[in-house]
């Protein structure tokens, strides 16, 4: 398999818009299922694990892409002693009841420990994870998971979210350590990137934020290239298109918030995030979908009349998604 170029901004090249096919709004949400092309079944079976299998089909790809979908994790190392003693039998119980996986009976470091092998030994091209991946900030729970990163063979984007950084339950915080421990597994920019000659899979991270200028730079030049681009976030966007995603989040939140990126929705955007999110919807956008997490249901349609958008199932609940690209067969010529 050609490998990915991975960097974080480059020069700007030529633009030119190509098209695509997104699964229509009406194709149901696909099934978790114990079958994948991807995963060695025995592991499968070992982890607990289902899968969420989507296709896509993209104009003027000169080859088949899979990438691994992995979010909402929530690992918590076994090194406690950053945690406040008032909250540590609250985080004793989420990382020995709420996040144990239903099938293997695995906690979430558990899993983490025995996944990285075996994503190494899967067919993918690259994994995508999408936030959440560790239960709160600690430096602690940080080195979990570079530990993991460090032993991944797969090329990869760790687009981080609240969970990944905040310092929840932490009787201190040392911002200047986490930082440097968060940059040292990938740099952590504002945009991440894997780009390969056909195709940009990018990720928006942070993205329970507001993107920062220098990532809305790195966007546009993206965007110039005229590649598809796959974009991964962890909070998804307001739809244009279906207003079930909103109607399926405020019926699912207990405050019956919109928890989505958008203008009236509990992610509002500043201007910055809102020019981001304008190129990401425009009509003659690159973006061909849209892979997000953050609210631990699925849910699959349209995010514009030609963008798709695909939440998953948490992975702490032994899900993980595989997401394949197909070149879109050509069209007859016209007699």
């Amino acid at each position: 398999m050609k490998q990915f170029l991975r960097y974080g901004c480059l020069m700007v090249l030529v633009a030119c818009f190509m098209s695509w096919r997104s699964l229509s709004a009406e194709e149901a949400v696909p099934a978790l299922s114990r079958s994948n092309s991807v995963f060695d079944e025995a592991d499968a079976q070992r982890l607990g694990l289902t899968f969420e299998n989507i296709t896509l089909e993209v104009e003027n790809l000169k080859r088949e892409y899979v990438f691994l979908w992995i979010a909402d994790l929530h690992v918590i190392a076994h090194d406690l002693s950053e945690v406040a003693p008032t909250d540590l039998e609250t985080v004793m119980d989420r990382r020995e009841k709420a996040f144990r996986n239903p099938q293997s009976k695995m906690t979430s470091l558990q899993v983490w420990h025995e996944l990285v092998p075996c994503l190494n030994r899967s067919r993918a091209d690259a994994i995508l994870f999408g936030g959440d991946i560790c239960d709160f900030g600690s430096l602690a729970n940080i080195q979990a998971l570079k530990d993991g990163f460090a032993q991944l063979q797969k090329p990869y984007l760790y687009a981080r979210a609240d969970h990944d950084v905040a310092p929840w339950w932490l009787a201190e915080r040392k911002p200047e350590e986490v930082n440097a421990l968060e940059n040292s597994i990938d740099g952590n920019a504002p945009i991440q990137v894997l780009e390969a000659e056909d195709l940009v899979v990018a990720s928006f991270n942070l993205s329970t934020s507001n993107l920062p200028e220098a990532g809305l730079k790195c966007f546009k030049q993206l965007y110039a290239k005229g590649k598809p681009i796959l974009l991964i976030t962890h909070v998804p966007f307001h739809s244009l298109a279906d207003s079930s995603l909103e109607e399926k989040c405020m019926a699912r939140d207990g405050k019956k918030r919109n928890l989505t990126w958008g203008k009236e929705c509990y992610y509002s955007p500043n201007a910055t995030t809102q020019e981001f999110l304008e190129m990401v919807c425009a009509e003659t956008s690159p973006v061909f979908a849209v892979l997000a997490g953050h609210l631990h249901f699925s849910w699959h349609g349209l995010l514009t009349k030609r963008a798709t958008q695909h939440l998953f199932e948490p992975t702490y609940r032994g899900n993980i998604g595989v997401v394949t690209l197909k070149p879109k067969p050509a069209l007859p010529p016209q007699k």
